[in-house]
C-alpha cells in the first residue's frame, strides 16, 4: 500500500526545472522542493534549459537572468508560449529589470537573497492559480465571441481558425476578464484573483504590461473589448454587438 501511495504522489507531483550556473543553489533548491513533493531537474545554461523543456516537461521554471550562454530574460520569453509557468529568481533588484522580465512572459519575480519559506509559498500561489483559478466567480465555460473562442478546458484561444500563443498568465487574465464581463475591476482585484498572492499587494504595473500584451496579440478589434476605465480599471465589455456565448 506504502508503494502504491508513492507511486500515485509521484505520478501526481508538479515538475520544476530550476535553471542556474550556481550548482550549490541547484542542490538547495532540488533537496528543498523535492522534500517539499515536488519533482525537480535542473539545468546550468539556456541550451540545456531548452533540451529539458522538451524532454522533462515541467510545470514551472525557476530561471537566474545572468546565464553562461544567455540571458533568462530571453528564454523567458522564447519559450513564453509553452504552457509552463514561469518564476524569475535573481540578484537583480532594479525595478526595471523586475517591469521587463514581467513583459518578456514572467509569472513571478523573486529576487536573491531569499526566504526558502517564501519561495514555497510563491510557487504554491503559481500553482494555485495554474489549477483552480482562484477568484473565478462563474462556472468555467467555453466563451464563443464573434470570431474568436476562449476554451478554458483546452486553455486555448482560438482566433479566425488560428490558436493565439498566449502564457499561462495571459490566458488566466483573459478568460477571468472574459467570464466577468461588464463590471470594471481595479488592478488590485485582478492581482488578488489571478495571481492568488498578497505579496503582490500594491506592485500593479505588472496589471498593464499584461493587458497590454494581451491585446496585442488579440489583435485591435478583439483588444478593443478590454476597456480601460481610467482611474479604476479593466472591463471586458459585452454589448449586442458582440453577444457571447458561453459553452459547457
Amino acid at each position: 500500500m506504502y508503494l502504491l501511495n508513492n507511486y500515485y504522489n509521484l505520478a501526481n507531483s508538479k515538475k520544476i526545472l530550476i535553471v542556474d550556473d550556481d550548482l550549490t543553489l541547484h542542490h538547495l533548491l532540488c533537496r528543498f522542493l523535492t522534500y517539499n513533493g515536488y519533482i525537480t531537474e535542473a539545468a546550468p545554461d539556456c541550451g540545456i534549459a531548452k533540451q529539458k523543456l522538451r524532454e522533462f516537461q515541467p510545470n514551472l521554471i525557476i530561471s537566474d537572468i545572468n546565464l553562461p550562454d544567455d540571458t533568462g530574460l530571453n528564454l523567458c520569453e522564447e519559450i513564453r508560449q509553452n504552457d509552463v509557468m514561469i518564476m524569475i529568481l535573481s540578484s537583480m533588484t532594479d525595478n526595471n529589470y523586475i517591469l521587463e522580465a514581467f513583459a518578456r512572459g514572467a509569472d513571478d519575480y523573486i529576487t536573491k537573497p531569499f526566504d526558502l519559506q517564501i519561495l514555497k509559498a510563491r510557487i504554491e500561489a503559481l500553482f494555485r492559480r495554474g489549477s483552480s483559478n482562484s477568484g473565478y466567480s462563474n462556472q468555467h465555460k467555453s466563451i464563443l465571441l464573434d470570431n474568436f473562442t476562449i476554451d478554458f478546458y483546452r486553455r486555448e484561444v482560438i482566433l479566425n481558425e488560428r490558436i493565439i500563443p498566449l502564457t499561462a498568465l495571459e490566458f488566466d487574465l483573459l478568460y477571468f476578464l472574459a467570464n466577468n464581463p461588464n463590471r470594471v475591476w481595479d488592478r488590485a482585484e485582478l492581482i488578488s484573483a489571478i495571481w492568488d498572492n498578497e505579496d503582490y499587494a500594491g506592485d500593479d504595473r505588472k496589471v498593464d504590461i499584461h493587458i497590454g500584451r494581451i491585446r496585442k496579440k488579440i489583435g485591435v478589434d478583439n483588444g478593443d473589448c478590454i476597456k480601460t476605465v481610467w482611474g479604476r480599471g479593466y472591463m471586458f465589455e459585452l454589448s449586442s454587438s458582440n453577444a457571447v456565448k458561453l459553452a459547457n
